[in-house]
């Protein structure tokens, strides 16, 4: 009976209690209301009624807990929906963009091949010097004095493509597949296998080939961008103006032309004039003459590997008007530099 009677009281103090609960949302009139409820309550009452609070607290608090634990995992799967949405987008981006990447790539790559393609190999001749060049091709060139030479790498391309200022003399090694281009001034002199000669020197006011053997074309291009060519055959010695597309062919001896490949000096009918120009480019002296009417003198003689003070007492000796006075450079005390030698033609 008396656990009866227990068992109502407690069930009608939870009734009363979620009562209470349920009349307001606002804190402060809950617990006005439970204060002038449990005025009336015994020790005993009060004890449940403490128990049942703190039972309905609990429960309270963990739907509470249990709405927020739904509500932080909605948010979580929002964002983790968000960060695949980013990663699948990244990814589609990333496709070009590796794309581009790739391409960068193979553009720097081929950049770098065209710098390999166009760059130049370049040999020279100073004054008083003469040099023999084996081409990648197998092809000699001998350049003279105060000549330079030069030509792309790789060499072995459809067009072997040589570039000359100065004077060579080629024996080209032959490959029809892949003619040699020898460009100098305003012409280009073409072949596929022969042995010529071309001479270039920029402070002359014509250029000649002569051709010892085989076949070249001869092409001469004029200021206004007008172009004449002629096929030289063996034996043949043309001239082209500097800026002109005129070509003349004279009656020469070739091997006079080419000896100084082999180190001979041929004069034949030779201004002193022009004499003096050979004499500087052969030898490294600076020559210098007197008189304006000793320009006219012709001289016609060879010379073959002769030093310099025997070509100078041979000149002499074919010329009594003539006198030569030869001075050896020195070195300067303040920069340490050698003067030329000079060479000193005048009247006796």
């Amino acid at each position: 009976m008396i656990v009866s009677l227990m068992c109502d009281r407690e069930n009608q103090l939870i009734t009363n209690t979620i009562q209470l609960e349920k009349k307001t949302n606002n804190k402060n009139e809950q617990l006005s209301h439970y204060l002038k409820y449990n005025k009336g309550l015994t020790k005993e009452e009060k004890e449940i009624q403490a128990s049942i609070m703190a039972g309905l607290t609990e429960e309270i608090d963990a739907t509470r807990a249990f709405k927020k634990v739904l509500l932080r995992t909605n948010q979580k799967d929002k964002t983790r929906q968000i960060i695949q949405q980013i990663t699948r987008i990244a990814a589609i981006l990333a496709i070009p963009l590796l794309m581009y990447s790739a391409w960068s790539v193979w553009k720097q790559f081929s950049a770098k091949s065209q710098i390999q393609e166009v760059a130049e190999q370049q040999f020279s001749s100073p004054t008083g010097m003469r040099s023999v060049i084996i081409l990648p091709d197998g092809s000699k060139v001998w350049l003279n004095a105060e000549s330079s030479l030069k030509y792309n790498v790789p060499f072995l391309q459809k067009n072997r493509n040589i570039y000359l200022e100065g004077e060579a003399f080629f024996d080209v090694t032959e490959n029809k597949k892949s003619p040699f281009v020898v460009n100098t001034a305003n012409t280009s002199v073409e072949v596929t296998g022969t042995r010529f000669n071309v001479k270039a020197y920029p402070n002359e006011e014509v250029v000649s080939v002569a051709l010892q053997q085989g076949s070249v074309k001869l092409l001469a291009v004029n200021s206004e961008n007008e172009s004449r060519e002629v096929n030289m055959k063996a034996g043949e010695f043309y001239t082209v103006g500097k800026g002109t597309n005129i070509l003349q062919k004279l009656t020469l001896n070739i091997d006079k032309q080419i000896a100084w490949h082999k180190n001979i000096l041929v004069l034949d009918e030779t201004p002193l004039e022009e004499v003096a120009v050979l004499l500087e480019r052969w030898y490294g002296v600076k020559v210098i003459i007197k008189d304006d009417d000793l320009k006219k003198y012709k001289f016609s003689t060879t010379f073959e590997n002769e030093p310099l003070n025997r070509v100078l007492e041979l000149l002499e000796l074919s010329s009594p008007a003539l006198k030569i006075d030869y001075k050896p450079g020195k070195l300067t005390n303040e920069t340490g530099e050698k003067n030329y030698s000079t060479v000193t033609i005048s009247k006796k």
